[in-house]
């Protein structure tokens, strides 16, 4: 009889993460109800016992899926704003982000649309989070606020529902820039001009 190799223990962040990269596979294409804790154990070769002992319940799941998700778009959004450019660079650049983010995790973000999460205080407290993280490079002012406000929720509902035919996802970023850019400038919103 051959001798078992020993399981080598994972460090618990790690298993987290491959308990979560499971699920979010299990469930691309279904809804959650539709998937069991067993499939997503035996998707990530651990115990079912192990998964509720990470995430209690399917919504505790879910929840942390989708704060996985969130701070995926965070690092996606905030890294594509150089607070260098001017306002009209950053709508643009925004908008990209958006789009790319939107092609990587087109199922994860249609679960989190399918599943109710996006009024989940958690995904609500990220959005906001996102919100002011935009507006504090726009001059923070209330009119910064209410910019950052609408422009990520323009660009949140295109992930979700793309724009008509024969528009495409570049269509929409020349829009948003063109339509807002000028009224935000007017109402000084965006990054501080530098002297030239």
């Amino acid at each position: 009889m051959a001798a078992r190799t020993p399981r080598t223990r994972l460090d618990p962040q790690l298993r987290r993460q491959l308990i979560l990269d499971a699920a979010e596979r299990a469930l691309a294409d279904r809804l959650p109800a539709e998937v069991t804790f067993e499939e997503i154990a035996e998707a990530a070769d651990v115990s079912r016992g192990l998964v509720y002992n990470y995430f209690k319940d399917r919504t505790g799941l879910l929840v942390a899926l989708a704060v996985r998700t969130l701070d995926r778009l965070d690092a996606e959004v905030l890294s594509a704003l150089d607070p260098a450019t001017d306002l009209d660079t950053q709508l643009t650049a925004l908008g990209r982000a958006y789009r790319h983010y939107g092609r990587v995790n087109a199922d994860t973000w249609r679960l989190l649309a399918r599943s109710g999460l996006l009024d989940h205080p958690s995904v609500l407290a990220a959005r906001d989070k996102r919100v002011s993280r935009v507006a504090a490079l726009w001059g923070d002012s209330p009119d910064a606020r209410l910019a950052a406000w609408v422009v990520t929720a323009v660009f949140e509902v295109a992930v979700l529902d793309p724009p008509p035919d024969p528009s495409d996802g570049e269509d929409l970023v020349r829009f948003v820039r063109d339509l807002l850019g000028p009224g935000l400038t007017d109402r000084h919103v965006g990054p501080v001009a530098t002297a030239g």
